[in-house]
């Protein structure tokens, strides 16, 4: 048997996934949480997360850590060249001996690129962007929220579209429908209840409060709310900002395809693409003379690190077979 290890590490869950590939059998772990940076102790706080984790995906295939060849894992969180070193130890004291650690953004370009290389922007907790070239450098722009400029992912674009609702209750800023579509969902009337209910939901259940107000935002620009939209142009330009920033940084041969690819549920999922739209605009624009594509993500990031680890391994011709498994979600 020959396994690989993916694993798409981030803010709110983790896929861990196993392929082995002499059966063509994978099988793929739904965990929590593995970036550091919302931990409670951060990095202290990793090893035992991903312990646990290994644990379980291995037990239940009656394999050890020994077994597995080669494993690729992209981490949220693993931002810094201090941050790899420190995970990069982690792993090793877990058992893994041959591995490549990149931040989670990476795994997007070999998901769903079809060369294995470009540039990947991520939306989902938190906003990355990371490209790739065929000399093999990386670089990756953004990813430490505020600290790194980032206007993308929900726990940037929930604030702000509460922050829109605040202003135009408090603050006399113009209407927006996103007040009248966050009060429905609050069943409330009286804007003195907003702050204290919204914030109970949040201490309640974060994640969903978080995923609901992701909704209304996109459901709002989708009919056309100005400050709905104004909010999603403005992360468009940011990202469209970023991912030429990263193919400046790259090498790609004149008529080379620059494939872009979005992942994340907020660009995958989302009821508008208002952003999407403004980044290839945008980069159309500035780059009116290559040949851009742009995919949207239809496998998990995990695909992409089972199959850059199937690349280093020379098994190339075990790919599409992943992806098949991948795409029928035989392992959910």
């Amino acid at each position: 048997m020959r396994y690989v290890l993916g694993v798409d590490g981030g803010g709110t869950k983790t896929h861990c996934a196993l392929y082995d590939a002499d059966s063509g059998r994978l099988d793929v772990l739904t965990w929590g949480p593995t970036n550091h940076e919302g931990m409670t102790n951060g990095l202290d706080d990793l090893p035992e997360a991903l312990r646990g984790m290994f644990r379980a995906l291995l037990s239940r295939n009656n394999i050890e850590m020994r077994d597995i060849e080669m494993g690729v894992l992209g981490l949220a969180g693993t931002d810094t060249e201090e941050q790899h070193r420190v995970i990069t130890g982690i792993l090793q004291n877990l058992g893994l001996s041959r591995f490549i650690l990149c931040n989670d953004a990476y795994l997007g370009i070999k998901a769903g690129s079809e060369s294995g290389y470009g540039v990947c922007a991520i939306s989902g907790t938190g906003c990355c962007i990371a490209g790739m070239d065929a000399k093999g450098k990386q670089v990756q722009v953004g990813g430490l929220g505020s600290y790194t400029g980032d206007c993308g992912g929900s726990s940037m674009l929930v604030p702000r579209t509460v922050g829109l609702v605040y202003n135009q209750l408090f603050r006399g800023t113009p209407f927006t429908a996103l007040t009248t579509a966050v009060f429905r969902w609050l069943d409330i009337t009286d804007k003195q209840e907003f702050i204290e209910l919204l914030t109970e939901r949040l201490n309640r259940d974060h994640k969903k409060t978080t995923l609901e107000l992701c909704r209304i935002l996109h459901t709002t620009a989708g009919e056309g709310d100005e400050a709905a939209l104004s909010l999603l142009e403005e992360s468009g330009n940011s990202y469209a900002g970023g991912i030429a920033g990263a193919i400046r940084e790259l090498s790609f041969a004149p008529g080379e395809p620059l494939e872009i690819v979005f992942a994340g549920s907020l660009f995958t999922k989302a009821e508008c693409g208002h952003a999407m739209d403004v980044i290839q605009t945008h980069l159309r624009e500035r780059f009116p003379a290559a040949d851009l594509r742009f995919h949207k993500l239809d496998v998990p990031c995990a695909a992409g690190a089972v199959l850059w680890a199937l690349r280093e391994l020379g098994l190339e011709s075990c790919r599409g077979h992943a992806l098949r498994m991948f795409k029928g979600g035989v392992w959910l």
